[in-house]
């Protein structure tokens, strides 16, 4: 079985100003969960994907349509990492610090935000126990960022073979496979 993962298209939502109160941060995300993307290029591939299960976000599921010509299965298991400011204050600071604080206070499952570490990477485990037992042939996922980058680690720990990466491209197929499936291709 092979599972190819794509980051959702690039999203228009750059935030308005580089500093920002912690509600102005919290509207932000709300307004980038909402956001329209920006079409680009499918990922170029000749795999005959027979399911196609995306983020029910609608950056995820516009991307999943436009790359996939069958039908998509869109779930809230596959749903970016939420963030949200890690403490109430007027004053503005800079966006790129509340985004590293939101990460660093998820991490350590930090009460401020919605999900903790360990429900992320739980049901990160189910979606993948979900295709694993329901799907016999390749699968096309269209997520998000973070949540991708430990979809990967599930997948590696999984004995999947595919390629690394520190921040996954918006748009870009990585594809993963199985040992059985890497046996079963034709030697050159």
């Amino acid at each position: 079985m092979k599972i190819g993962l794509v980051r959702h298209f690039k999203v228009q939502c750059e935030p308005e100003t580089k500093w920002m109160t912690s509600a102005e941060f919290n509207h932000w995300v709300e307004q980038c969960d909402q956001a329209e993307v920006i079409l680009g290029d499918p990922p170029a591939d000749n795999i005959a994907w027979s399911i196609c299960v995306s983020s029910d976000l609608p950056r995820a599921v516009t991307t999943a349509e436009y790359i996939h010509q069958g039908g998509i299965m869109a779930t809230n298991r596959l749903r970016e990492i939420g963030m949200k400011a890690v403490f109430h204050t007027k004053m503005k600071l800079p966006h790129s610090f509340w985004m590293i604080l939101a990460r660093l206070a998820w991490s350590f499952s930090h009460p401020s935000q919605e999900e903790k570490k360990q429900d992320t990477l739980r049901r990160i485990r189910e979606v993948t126990d979900w295709i694993e037992e329901n799907c016999q042939s390749n699968v096309l996922i269209v997520c998000n960022g973070a949540l991708m980058k430990y979809l990967h680690k599930e997948l590696i720990r999984r004995g999947y073979k595919g390629q690394a990466f520190l921040k996954p491209q918006n748009g870009k197929l990585y594809l993963y496979e199985t040992a059985a499936s890497q046996a079963a291709l034709p030697v050159k």
